[in-house]
C-alpha cells in the first residue's frame, strides 16, 4: 500500500447540522446507503451508535460488544463525529488505524459532506528524527554505494513529507537497520537543546494534534501518554473529551505494562555504548575520560553479574524478597552506584552540551528504573523478570488496574467507550467491567453479529479423545486433525495453546497430508499469513499470537481447529499473582478469572473463521473438557448459536450442503 498525506478537511471542522442524526447516516435509506453500492443496513450497528451517542450526551462510560460483521467502526465514528467533541480513537493495530483514516472517515465525509478534521498518531519510532538522521549521514559509512543511494532517497523524501512517517517509505524493507539509527527515540531526544527543534517532525505532528478534533492512535501510544501525564512530565496527546477503545479485549494487558515499570538490560548496554562514544570523541575536552572509562567498566561488570544471576532460572519468574535483597545489596546497587559516578564525578553533569546533558538524563532515568523494578511494594504489585533471546527484562506490575483506570482515565475524560467483538462472557460484562474498574453507571450493550452462524458454521467436538493432560494427547489429536483436513481439503488454521503440542502435531502431519503446511516461527507473521491466503488449500499451524488479528476471509480459511481451551498458564508469574490476589480476597480465581479470560480468547479464535456473510466454516475444539466439565457449558453458551456435532463424518456433509450456498 502506498501512503500519501490525506487532507481530511479543507477548513477547520464545524459542528454538524443539528438535524443530522445517526439514523440519517446509518439507516436503511440513509446517507451511507445512498453512497455505497450494496450497503447493508444493520440494526445492531444502529443500536451501537445510539448507545455511544447516549454515553457522550450523558458524559458517562460505555462498553459495547459488537459481533463480527456489525460494522463497529461506523457504529462509533458516526456518534463521535456528530458530537462535535474532541475525541481519541485508540485501536489495537496499525492496520485498523489506517483503515479508519484512509477508508472509513473519507467515506463518512463523502456521505455527509461534513468537514471531518482527523489525523493519525503512531509511536515515536515510526517517525524520522532529524538530529539522528543528520548524525548518521555525516558518517563515512554512507560512502557505501547502497547506503548512499538510500541517503539520497531519504533526502528527497524529507523535502516533501509532512510528518516523516516510516510507512511512506514503501522501498525500505521492514527490518532495515537504517530506520533503527535515524528514527525518533525518547532516550536520545535532545528536546529544547536540539538544533533541529523548529523543523522537528514530531513537534509538527503534536502541534497538528492540538488543532485536530479526531486523533487516531494505538493502545500503546494511548497508555504511554497516560503514564507521562501521570508523572506530570508533559503529554503526547492533547486533552480530549471522548476516548474510544476499539479492539478493547486486550486493554488490561497493555494498561498493566504502562501503569507499571519495566527495564531491559539492553537499555543499559545501549547507554554504555553511547557513553563509550564520548570517551573516543575529541569534542568533549572537559570530561574526565579516565574516570569515565573506570566507571563505565564498573557499570558493564555489574550488568554482566546481574544477568548471570538469572542464567539458570526459568524463562519467567517472580522476584521474591530474598532475590530483591540480593539485587539491592549486589549488582543492582553496583549499577546504580556506577551510574551516579558517571553523572557526578566525570564532568558530565556540569557540561552545558546538549548531547552530554541527554546522557545524564538517560542515566538519571535508568537509576530511577532500577530503583522502581527492585523496590518492595504492597500486595497489589508484582516484581518479576522475563528472559528473551538477547536480553532480560525486569518488571514491577500492578495486579489490579481498576483503581488506576478510575483515577487516571474515568475521572478525567467525560466519556470512555470500550468496544470489541469479544468482551462479554455468558451474556454479561461482569469480568471485563471488574478488571477495568468500570463505574456502576456505565452503559452496556451487546450488538450481535448479523452473520447466520447457525447456517454458516459447524462446531465439531469429538467425544473420544483423551484429556489434554494425557501423555498421548498430542499424537491422538494429530491423527484426528489429519482426518479433519482430509474432509476440509486443507484450508485450515490450527491454533495451539503451546509450542509443545504444535511441534508434536507438526512432525506427524507434515509428511502425511497433501497440502502445504506453514508453521509459526518458520517465517515472519505477515509472510506466513500472505502465503496462507494465496495457497488456498494450505494449513497454517500457530500459537497464541495468531488467535487475534488474523483476517483471511473466503475459502482459504474454511476450518479452524483449536487443540485446547485457551486457559492462561498459571505458570506465568503475572497470571499466577493475579490468581493469588483473587484467592486472597475470597474469590474463586478459576471461575472469576481463568474461565472468562479463556472464553474471550476462544471467541477471538472463532472470529478468525467467519469474516463475511458468504463465508462457511468448521470450528473444531479437540478438548473434551468442554463436554465433560461443568464449566464447559459457559464456553458453549458464550458462543453464537451453532450446530454441534460429535461425528467427524458430519464435516463432509456440512461442506457438501454449503458449497453451493
Amino acid at each position: 500500500m502506498k501512503y500519501k498525506t490525506l487532507h481530511m478537511h479543507t477548513k477547520r471542522s464545524v459542528m454538524p447540522p443539528p438535524s443530522l442524526t445517526a439514523q440519517d447516516i446509518l439507516g436503511p435509506d440513509g446517507l451511507l446507503a445512498g453512497l455505497l453500492q450494496g450497503f447493508e443496513f444493520r440494526a445492531s450497528q444502529m443500536d451501537m451508535a445510539f448507545i455511544i451517542e447516549e454515553a457522550i450526551e450523558n458524559r458517562v462510560q460505555a462498553i459495547v460488544e459488537a459481533g463480527t460483521g456489525t460494522g463497529k467502526t461506523f457504529g462509533y465514528l458516526v456518534p463521535v463525529v456528530l458530537s462535535g467533541k474532541k475525541a481519541v480513537i485508540s485501536t489495537g493495530t496499525k492496520n485498523l488505524q489506517e483503515q479508519i483514516y484512509f477508508k472509513d472517515l473519507p467515506i463518512l465525509q463523502r456521505a455527509t459532506h461534513l468537514d471531518i478534521d482527523a489525523m493519525i498518531m503512531k509511536g515515536r519510532r515510526n517517525y524520522l528524527c532529524l538530529h539522528r538522521y543528520n548524525q548518521y549521514l555525516s558518517q563515512p559509512s554512507l560512502l557505501n554505494p547502497g547506503l548512499a543511494d538510500k541517503g539520497q532517497r531519504l533526502r528527497e523524501w524529507i523535502e516533501k513529507t509532512e510528518f516523516a512517517d516510516r510507512a511512506e517509505l514503501d522501498w525500505l524493507v521492514d527490518d532495515d537497520f537504517l530506520w533503527d539509527v535515524i528514527s525518533s527515540t525518547s532516550d536520545q531526544c535532545l528536546g529544547a537543546d536540539c538544533m533541529f527543534l523548529d523543523d522537528c517532525f514530531l513537534g509538527k505532528l503534536r502541534a497538528k494534534a492540538a488543532r485536530s478534533r479526531i486523533i487516531i492512535v494505538n493502545h500503546h501510544l494511548f497508555f504511554a501518554d497516560l503514564k507521562i501525564k501521570q508523572g506530570g512530565f508533559g503529554e503526547i496527546l492533547p486533552r480530549f473529551q471522548v476516548a474510544v477503545f476499539d479492539e478493547a479485549h486486550n486493554i488490561e494487558e497493555i494498561a498493566t505494562s504502562y501503569l507499571g515499570e519495566s527495564l531491559s538490560m539492553n537499555q543499559v548496554i545501549e547507554l554504555a555504548g553511547d557513553i563509550e562514544k564520548v570517551i573516543m570523541d575529541t569534542r568533549y575536552p572537559d570530561v574526565d575520560k579516565r574516570k569515565l572509562r573506570k566507571y563505565l567498566n564498573s557499570l558493564k561488570s555489574a550488568s554482566v553479574g546481574l544477568r548471570a544471576f538469572f542464567d539458570n532460572r526459568e524463562e519467567k519468574g517472580r522476584i521474591d524478597s530474598d532475590v530483591m535483597l540480593l539485587m539491592n545489596e549486589g549488582p543492582a546497587r553496583e549499577i546504580r552506584r556506577s551510574l551516579e559516578n558517571i553523572r557526578e564525578k566525570t564532568g558530565l553533569s556540569e557540561s552545558e552540551n546538549g548531547v552530554l546533558q541527554q546522557l545524564v538524563a538517560r542515566a538519571n532515568d535508568m537509576d530511577r528504573l532500577f530503583q522502581q523494578v527492585f523496590k518492595n511494594r504492597d500486595d497489589n504489585w508484582l516484581n518479576w523478570y522475563e528472559k528473551q533471546k538477547r536480553t532480560i527484562l525486569f518488571h514491577a506490575s500492578p495486579l489490579d488496574i481498576s483503581e488506576r483506570m478510575n483515577e487516571l482515565l474515568y475521572l478525567k475524560v467525560p466519556t470512555v467507550v470500550f468496544t470489541s467483538a469479544t468482551l462479554s462472557t455468558n451474556g454479561t460484562f461482569d469480568y471485563v467491567a471488574s478488571r477495568l474498574g468500570l463505574p456502576d453507571d456505565t452503559i452496556k450493550g451487546i450488538s450481535p453479529s448479523h452473520f447466520n452462524f447457525e447456517n454458516q458454521t459447524l462446531l465439531y467436538i469429538p467425544k473420544d479423545l483423551p484429556l489434554p493432560n494425557a501423555s498421548d494427547f498430542g499424537p491422538q489429536i494429530a491423527r484426528r486433525i489429519i482426518d479433519i483436513l482430509e474432509r476440509t481439503n486443507g484450508r485450515a488454521l490450527v491454533l495451539f495453546t503451546s509450542y509443545y503440542n504444535l511441534n508434536i502435531v507438526y512432525e506427524i502431519l507434515k509428511h502425511r497430508i497433501p497440502y502445504t503446511v506453514f508453521k509459526q516461527g518458520d517465517a515472519p507473521r505477515s509472510v506466513l499469513l500472505e502465503s496462507f491466503r494465496k495457497d488456498i488449500q494450505s494449513v497454517l499451524m500457530a500459537t497464541r499470537s495468531f488467535w487475534q488479528g488474523v483476517d483471511v476471509p473466503g475459502e482459504a480459511l474454511s476450518c479452524l481447529i483449536i487443540d485446547k481451551l485457551p486457559f492462561d498458564s498459571p505458570g506465568d508469574p503475572l497470571i499466577s499473582a493475579r490468581l493469588d490476589t483473587i484467592r486472597g480476597r475470597g474469590g474463586n480465581p478459576f471461575i472469576d478469572y481463568q474461565v472468562p479470560s479463556a472464553i474471550i480468547s476462544l471467541k477471538q479464535g472463532l472470529g478468525r473463521l467467519i469474516r463475511k456473510s458468504s463465508d462457511r466454516g468448521l470450528l473444531s475444539i479437540l478438548d473434551i473438557r468442554v463436554l465433560k466439565r461443568r464449566y464447559g457449558r459457559l464456553f458453549l453458551e458464550s458462543l453464537p448459536k451453532i450446530h454441534i456435532s460429535h461425528n467427524v463424518s458430519d464435516i463432509t456433509h456440512f461442506f457438501e450442503i454449503t458449497k453451493d450456498k
